[in-house]
């Protein structure tokens, strides 16, 4: 699971990037435009500084105006690229709740597995009781093909919610993963820290992968991460067709 206090520390926030959330949107994040309006009216401001000082010293060329000029001409565009950067710092600080519930979800959800996995356990033993008393009574008496029909049923039954508590354990190995993956922390899957999340995936016990596909759509999600993990969440859809499928889930229990 990602360890959320790396993220609290501030090793989060870009340098000089622009933050990679702006101008996208998710499911859960707000849409952060490419010019807020804060920074539309910085850069007017910004503007308007410099035309006023180039005017003041065409017309006054002495050596206070000129400076007080230049001054005035870089503090109006550094205003402007401060507010560039607190916009960025916000859309960060959006990103990193969301990031925050969803791991916090996933723990709740991967105790919760855990559970029914162990609930399945036991009801595995009690089938093993029935097979047993079912052979005594068919070695006996004879067994209704109608009960024992019915018998099946309720077995095959159990096996398929097995099967889908084992493929959603292993989404959940997956999505801890590709959390891990952000090496540097940018909400991004950068193309270096593809390679390396890839060989970490196949290394998942009955989870093989289509990396030409995989690369794809991380390309065109952009490569943030909380789209990548909408990727790996809707592997637990049974509508995707086998020709669109980027990763291949294979059952302990088949």
């Amino acid at each position: 699971m990602m360890d959320a206090t790396g993220m609290e520390d501030g090793s989060t926030l870009p340098s000089d990037n622009p933050s990679p959330l702006r101008g996208s949107t998710s499911k859960n994040l707000k849409k952060i435009k490419s010019q807020t309006p804060m920074e539309i009216l910085s850069g007017g401001i910004a503007a308007i500084s410099i035309s006023v000082s180039i005017a003041a010293m065409a017309v006054n060329s002495s050596s206070i105006v000129i400076v007080a000029g230049l001054a005035s001409s870089a503090i109006g565009p550094y205003a402007y690229y401060q507010q560039k950067k607190l916009t960025d710092i916000i859309a960060l600080k959006e990103t990193y709740e969301v990031v925050k519930r969803e791991v916090n979800r996933l723990q709740s959800e991967n105790i919760r597995l855990n559970e029914t996995i162990g609930e399945l356990s036991g009801t595995i033993d009690k089938l093993e009781d029935t097979e047993q008393a079912l052979d005594v009574i068919t070695q006996t008496q004879g067994q209704s093909v109608a009960a024992f029909a019915q018998q099946v049923k309720e077995h095959e039954d159990i096996l398929n919610q097995m099967r889908k508590h084992l493929k959603a354990k292993k989404v959940q190995n997956l999505l801890q993963v590709i959390i891990r993956a952000d090496q540097d922390n940018n909400m991004q899957i950068d193309e270096d820290e593809i390679v390396n999340l890839l060989s970490k995936i196949k290394k998942i016990n009955g989870v093989d992968v289509r990396e030409d596909r995989f690369r794809a759509a991380v390309k065109a999600s952009g490569g943030s991460l909380s789209s990548v993990m909408d990727i790996i969440r809707n592997l637990l859809s049974d509508e995707i067709s086998e020709a669109n499928e980027i990763f291949i889930i294979k059952h302990e229990l088949e």
